[in-house]
């Protein structure tokens, strides 16, 4: 019971924060009597698309920059942080406050400020969420986005001029809680001077794409949300109304929440396989698509509480997945999340522009997005992609481990090991780390240190080492014959005895062991 307490109110300070993004996210794009108000409905999708396609250049900004942004402050970020909301809000104001929201010109103008400044939020609370254990990680973001239903039906009950108010102070709140969550957690969690170490943003981008998020699942988020953003644009044409029911847009955002706190319930703490939710999400937006396609406004509430469920279930499951793989891998999460919501926006912004170039095509897009959806799913969000252990140490880190070539002790002091590279360890089994590396970072005896430390039994310690030296998991499972799933027990373990809950603190157990 005291430990339920301490994760609630971990998360209450922390954490729940981030539904004051969700929920002016939704309300400011979901709900035409707040956005619209006597305007044309087409302006609901038009200043979605201008926000969407103006937070593309902030990640894109990111994704070139990250590696100078997270080496700032943490406090100076707080700051910036803050500020930018405050131009969000004015922006949010432009198209939500009565008497401004009919003018298409400044609802335009509006997005464009909200768009560019909102989504460096967001990349801010993908940095604060970044060392979460796996199971924390689902139950945190579900929760979030329970909040955001709960924020999103009682605003749209308040008049228009309160709603505007309260929903413009939105992006205020997160990024205020989010500059106290960074300032606890500082920007950089392992203190390494990027710039020295990591290779150029492209040469990090091409990795990152080759392993931690692959680009089988950018190209899945992109086809999945190019679906939804057509269909945002096809519910407005044929059936507007359903923009205009508060239960009808907040009960799928807390259906999908629950759906996921459910499975958060039950998942390890040490790993996620997302892969499964996302292709059951998958259908949804088709079963939507064949509904309003063949029966238009008459099974409208029906199709859109579908679709709107499927999309909510994306943005809670990739905001998991993002997580997770910042917990697992060595990448900078702000590179992670400037990828993953470009990517998200990149398909909406898309689905949605071919929607008005199809406006009267409907049949045509719904044949369109379901091939495109069946094409995908059969290569995209694999379990092989979407399942995460732990991302073996690379090269740069395991030069920290040690010393410069020459000198007599290892970084703290300590004599280095002799070169006995892990016989008794790892049996036959070869390591791919070059031998000198191997004897500078002391591999061997933290090896030893660690095992003796944290009390791993003589397999966990066999899978360390495996780790160690630059195996992955389908590696282990063939030097061992033992499955996927015994390797996952393993690591569990592992984490279970060193108390850790991500790769960061791993490494530093791994680099602090006394050898």
């Amino acid at each position: 019971m005291r430990g339920f307490f301490d994760t609630s109110r971990t998360f209450t300070v922390r954490y729940a924060g981030l539904s004051f993004y969700w929920a002016w996210v939704f309300l400011s794009f979901n709900s035409s009597d707040l956005t619209v108000q006597g305007g044309s409905h087409e302006i609901l999708s038009v200043v979605h698309i201008v926000s969407s396609a103006a937070a593309m250049v902030t990640f894109a900004i990111a994704l070139v920059l990250y590696r100078r942004i997270m080496a700032c402050d943490s406090k100076r970020i707080g700051v910036g942080l803050v500020a930018g909301s405050l131009v969000s809000c004015a922006g949010t104001v432009l198209y939500t406050f009565p008497g401004l929201a009919g003018n298409d010109a400044l609802s335009v103008l509006g997005a464009v400020i909200s768009g560019l400044t909102c989504s460096a939020i967001v990349l801010g609370w993908g940095v604060a969420y970044r060392d979460l254990a796996a199971r924390n990680a689902v139950l945190f973001t579900s929760m979030t986005f329970f909040g955001a239903a709960i924020l999103y039906f009682a605003v749209s009950h308040m008049s228009p001029a309160a709603s505007s108010v309260a929903v413009s102070l939105f992006p205020v709140l997160a990024a205020s809680s989010l500059a106290y969550s960074l300032a606890k957690q500082g920007m950089n969690r392992s203190g390494e001077p990027l710039s020295a170490v990591r290779p150029s943003w492209t040469g990090e981008l091409a990795n990152l794409l080759r392993t931690g998020l692959s680009w089988r699942i950018v190209v899945g988020l992109v086809a999945a949300l190019f679906v939804c953003g057509g269909m945002r644009v096809y519910f407005g044409d044929i059936a507007p109304v359903v923009y205009r029911d508060p239960v009808l847009m907040s009960l799928p955002i807390a259906f999908g929440a629950a759906v996921f706190f459910v499975y958060g319930m039950f998942v390890s703490r040490v790993s996620l396989n997302l892969g499964t939710l996302y292709r059951v999400a998958m259908p949804l937006f088709a079963l939507a698509l064949v509904l309003i396609a063949l029966f238009g406004g008459d099974n409208a509430s029906l199709a859109f509480f579908m679709m709107s469920t499927a999309s909510v279930l994306f943005e809670i499951l990739t905001w998991a997945l993002l997580v997770e793989i910042t917990r697992t891998t060595h990448y900078p999460p702000l590179l992670i999340f400037a990828v993953g919501r470009l990517a998200v926006h990149v398909g909406i912004v898309a689905g949605e522009l071919t929607a008005f170039a199809m406006i009267g095509d409907l049949m045509v897009f719904a044949i369109l997005a379901i091939g495109i959806l069946f094409v995908s799913a059969g290569f995209t969000f694999a379990d092989r992609d979407t399942t995460f252990l732990f991302e073996p140490p690379t090269p740069e880190e395991l030069e920290r481990l040690g010393v410069p070539v020459g000198d007599g002790a290892s970084a703290s002091g300590r004599p280095k090991a002799e070169p006995a590279v892990e016989a008794d360890v790892l049996g036959q089994c070869e390591s791919i780390v070059d031998e000198d590396l191997l004897i500078r970072s002391n591999l061997t005896s933290r090896i030893d240190a660690m095992a003796r430390e944290y009390g791993f039994s003589p397999r966990e310690k066999e899978v360390f080492a495996l780790w160690v030296t630059g195996r992955g998991s389908k590696y282990i499972q063939e030097t061992f014959v033992i499955s996927e799933a015994t390797v996952k027990t393993h690591v569990r373990h592992i984490y279970e005895k060193c108390d850790v809950h991500n790769r960061a603190e791993l490494m530093s157990k791994l680099e602090n062991i006394p050898v």
